[in-house]
């Protein structure tokens, strides 16, 4: 999930707008200290400049500075933990799709359960997207699908973290198409990209705003969406159901709590999120980013995608043979 390079100024600004938003509050105020947006990614990607767009807008609203801190150690579990132990107050909280609050806990012996997470913010849906480079042989998901049924074994696919959102839908399409990818875990989406760029793997997967950059200037084909509907980024991209595969998994990207922080602090940290998040110079900015926040959802949306998501991802685990 790394920032398309021709995103760095936004990036840029988004800094030095969150650096320094320490503004009285026009509601309900949390408190004096800094909130904290834990991410458990490193900086720079997709989820990054989200947060931080975050921080820009809704720090008046919820009456205190807003940091952004990256935490992806041990695979993300460090941020988990960082949020799990702190004080519950509302001044820490996770921002995070499903494979670090669902999939890892289901997979892994993690001290929390997966209901132990409060989801607060539905901000969107990311779109899992399959691309290669622009002078492959595939061009197409039908071009895949033939070669790998064809020469079993011989592609490279290029994903980062196993059973994250962006290899989950992989491995849905190799059990119903039965084609089999040589799978190779990447740092992220800037190793699948270089590796992709310099022709040293097949196939790779990420999210539309890491590539449109590269799918404009021409490096790269994107070849299929693993979502219900094409991506606004890119939208002359089919979905994988549109080419006859029955196979889309969206992953939500949301703000959580930790389940100890009193209810009505939760209610406080949504309303105020969402505030900032609706303002013209945050919905410019998502804008900009391709962060697709122009239908933001609160505590409802967050808690029924959440548990949806929760059930999907079970149903999928529990298929795969992981010893």
């Amino acid at each position: 999930m790394t920032l398309p390079y021709a995103k760095t100024a936004l990036a840029s600004a988004v800094l030095a707008l969150s650096a320094g938003a320490a503004l009285a509050s026009d509601g309900p105020s949390l408190g004096s200290d800094p909130i904290r947006i834990v991410m458990p990614y490193g900086a720079g990607g997709s989820t990054d400049i989200t947060a931080r767009i975050i921080a820009a807008n809704a720090a008046e609203h919820c009456g205190t500075r807003i940091d952004v801190v990256s935490m992806p150690g041990a695979g993300g579990m460090e941020g988990l933990q960082f949020v799990a132990d702190a004080e519950p107050d509302g001044h820490t909280i996770l921002m995070a799709d499903y494979s670090a609050t669902i999939t890892q806990t289901l997979t892994e012996d993690t001290p929390w359960e997966v209901e132990d997470w409060a989801p607060i913010v539905h901000l969107t849906d990311w779109k899992p997207t399959v691309y290669v480079k622009a002078d492959h042989d595939i061009q197409s998901i039908d071009d895949w699908i033939e070669m790998a049924e064809a020469n079993p074994g011989s592609l490279v696919f290029g994903h980062a973290d196993p059973l994250s959102l962006v290899h989950l839908p992989l491995v849905l399409l190799e059990q119903e198409t039965g084609i089999e990818n040589v799978h190779l875990p990447t740092t992220g989406g800037g190793e699948t990209r270089t590796m992709i760029l310099g022709g040293h793997i097949d196939l790779g997967m990420t999210l539309p705003p890491s590539i449109v950059s590269n799918v404009n200037s021409g490096e790269v084909t994107a070849i299929g969406v693993f979502a219900d509907e094409r991506s606004d980024v890119l939208p002359d991209v089919p979905t994988f159901q549109e080419a006859g595969y029955d196979v889309s998994f969206e992953a939500p990207l949301l703000v959580y709590t930790f389940g100890t922080v009193p209810d009505e602090i939760q209610q406080q940290l949504s309303e105020c999120i969402m505030t900032g998040l609706a303002s013209d110079t945050a919905q410019a900015m998502g804008q900009q980013a391709s962060a697709g926040l122009e239908n933001v959802q609160g505590r409802d949306s967050a808690r029924a995608v959440y548990e949806a998501t929760t059930e999907r991802v079970r149903d999928v685990v529990a298929s795969l043979d992981l010893d």
